[in-house]
């Protein structure tokens, strides 16, 4: 028979005293350190990817419009003529129309005789369109050009459309610009500013041309 000597302390096995054992304060400020500093280097990244998209967005929804309105004026067989308005204010549109007198995209009135718009439907492409004012940044003055019917070549590009299109640090930049085709072309004027699937505009002009 097995008897309870006064006074001495229960065998704990090594493998069950493993389970009672619990972190140290040193173990948890290692994790706490490990942590902060794995957070520390994705937080950078995260926010130059969610730039990058930021302007690709951008400079992609303002190529599409115009492009539409190339292919509009080429499958209706009538001229489109795109312009533009930039204020000091660093507000910025884009509209067409059907016909060659220019439209004003700043013109909300939509039974207005120069409102934005192609077969009653608004033509417009704002700041409210890129959620940022500053992305278009050196978008200057105002100007208009035309689609040609047959080809869609540009009609009157004396003051052509050029903007940059930047984050709002400025680390990540592309160019757009319209040749002579009516062609939008999406580049970065320099690498330390480039997007990866975007070539450099030098290269733009060595391959299809001065802009």
């Amino acid at each position: 028979m097995i008897r309870n000597v006064p006074g001495a302390r229960p065998n704990i096995s090594s493998a069950n005293r493993s389970l009672c054992r619990g972190f140290s304060l040193i173990e948890v400020l290692m994790t706490v350190v490990l942590l902060a500093v794995s957070l520390a280097l994705a937080v950078p990244s995260f926010r130059d990817m969610a730039e990058k998209r930021q302007v690709t967005n951008a400079a992609e929804q303002v190529a599409s419009f115009i492009n539409t309105a190339q292919g509009v004026a080429m499958k209706t067989n009538q001229v489109v003529t795109v312009s533009w308005n930039h204020t000091e204010e660093n507000d910025w549109c884009i509209g067409a129309v059907s016909g060659e007198t220019a439209c004003n995209c700043e013109q909300a009135d939509s039974t207005a005789a120069n409102y934005c718009q192609i077969d009653s439907m608004a033509f417009i492409l704002d700041n409210s369109h890129t959620g940022n004012l500053q992305l278009m940044n050196a978008m200057t003055g105002d100007g208009a050009y035309a689609f040609d019917p047959v080809r869609g070549l540009v009609v009157g590009l004396e003051n052509p459309l050029g903007a940059e299109i930047h984050s709002p640090n400025g680390d990540f930049r592309l160019n757009l610009e319209i040749n002579s085709t009516g062609r939008v072309i999406l580049c970065s004027e320099d690498s330390s500013h480039a997007i990866p699937g975007y070539p450099l505009c030098s290269q733009t002009d060595t391959d299809m041309g001065a802009l």
